[in-house]
């Protein structure tokens, strides 16, 4: 009987003459390079002097910067000038900021700014070469700009100016000389700015302070008559030295109520009734109002004695020798600072502090030609290997078309339409 089971040598054989495709290497990339070297060498060079070529045509920007120094936030000893002068018991707190910073950088940007400097003539005879409206005049000019607060409570305003393209030497200086030209512009019409807004709030405080004075002086001369009305009545003429001293105390803390409620009247015509400020003047006032309850009820201390404990013709006496003295120290308060006010709305002198100021620059900010040229360089070699890939492929096509039917196929149908 035969035996039917198949031979093993009959039996299909895995073909052994089949190559797996070899892992790509880095090393092969390097060889491809090596191969093509020269290839490789011009054009990278190709595109370094091509780029180095190109920063002698563009636009060459000069810069300059001007560093300023703001006004101190002004505190005089109070605190009615202190809050109506921009600043409050808040911001005292906070230290280091100064809300003059970021004024000045929303001045500088602002389109008024701009506008005005194009009135200058060699403003307007450098930048008339590109385009005459002084809306794009303008535009170029804010474009110009650029401003940045310093942690150092400083001020940076940095000019760039651009000529065209294929600057002559004479563009080139005339963008020299214009640069610190610029800055000053913006520097002028800076402080120009701030001095009248320092002059209009000036003349609004001494407006509000007037009126509150006067209302005081009214309130002051009606607070001697009822006093003096009052002693005559009854035959008084003065306290207790004890009673007199806490008079006096309250008397202070009265007038302290008095500028809070001033302080909150103006705070809330300027501010939203929300802000901080207006709810930290508020608390303040809360404070005040209850420490002064205190001298009516007692509970300052032992050896202070409560007015509603004093026979009822002395404590008539007291409230009104109180009210007397309360309003001569808030009218005092008040007259000091219409006095200043007034001063602050005649002065006019520089607001603005320049630490450095913007030179004619030596050497242009850009273009920089070494760095064009590494980036020339670079896009070279870039380049070449795409190059060199593509002529290995082409190459590899062309020996081995049985391996790339299906491109042969796909640029043969590309061709055909």
């Amino acid at each position: 009987m035969e035996n039917t089971r198949p031979d093993q040598s009959q039996q299909t054989e895995t073909p052994l003459n089949i190559q797996q495709p070899a892992d790509p290497h880095v090393l092969d990339f390097f060889t491809m390079l090596a191969r093509y070297k020269r290839l490789a060498i011009v054009i990278v060079l190709l595109f370094g002097i091509g780029f180095l070529a190109f920063t002698f045509v563009m636009p060459f920007t000069y810069s300059g910067t001007t560093t300023l120094i703001p006004p101190e936030k002004q505190n005089t000893g109070n605190q009615l000038l202190s809050f109506l002068s921009g600043s409050s018991a808040l911001d005292m707190m906070k230290g280091m900021e100064n809300p003059a910073l970021d004024m000045f950088k929303n001045v500088l940007d602002s389109r008024t700014i701009s506008e005005e400097i194009v009135a200058d003539p060699e403003v307007k005879k450098y930048f008339s070469t590109w385009d005459t409206s002084s809306e794009s005049i303008a535009f170029k000019i804010r474009d110009c700009l650029t401003s940045e607060p310093l942690r150092n409570q400083m001020f940076n305003v940095q000019v760039d100016v651009n000529t065209h393209w294929f600057p002559s030497s004479d563009e080139k200086e005339q963008a020299r000389k214009l640069v610190p030209h610029l800055a000053k512009l913006f520097v002028q019409h800076l402080d120009v700015y701030n001095r009248e807004r320092l002059m209009t709030t000036a003349r609004n405080t001494r407006i509000f302070v007037e009126k509150e004075y006067n209302d005081r002086l009214e309130q002051l001369d009606s607070a001697y008559a009822h006093l003096q009305v009052f002693q005559q009545e009854h035959k008084t003429i003065s306290l207790t030295d004890q009673l007199s001293a806490e008079v006096t105390s309250a008397a202070m803390l009265a007038s302290e109520e008095q500028q809070l409620e001033i302080q909150v009247g103006a705070a809330e015509r300027e501010l939203a009734p929300d802000a901080s400020r207006v709810q930290l003047l508020k608390q303040q006032l809360e404070e005040t109002k209850l420490q002064l309850k205190k001298y009516d009820e007692g509970g300052i201390s032992d050896y202070v004695l409560a007015l509603k404990n004093v026979p009822e013709l002395t404590r008539q006496l007291a409230r009104l020798t109180r009210e007397v003295k309360m309003l001569e120290t808030i009218t005092a308060f008040l007259r000091q600072q219409l006095e200043q006010e007034r001063i602050n709305e005649q002065r006019n002198l520089p607001t603005i502090t320049v630490l450095d100021s913007a030179t004619v620059p030596l050497k242009k900010s850009s273009p920089k030609r070494s760095v064009m040229l590494i980036i020339g360089l670079f896009s070279g070699l870039i380049v070449s290997v795409i190059v060199i890939s593509w002529k290995k492929f082409s190459d590899d096509v062309k020996s081995n078309p049985d391996e790339h039917k299906r491109y042969k196929t796909f640029v043969g149908y590309l061709k055909r339409k």
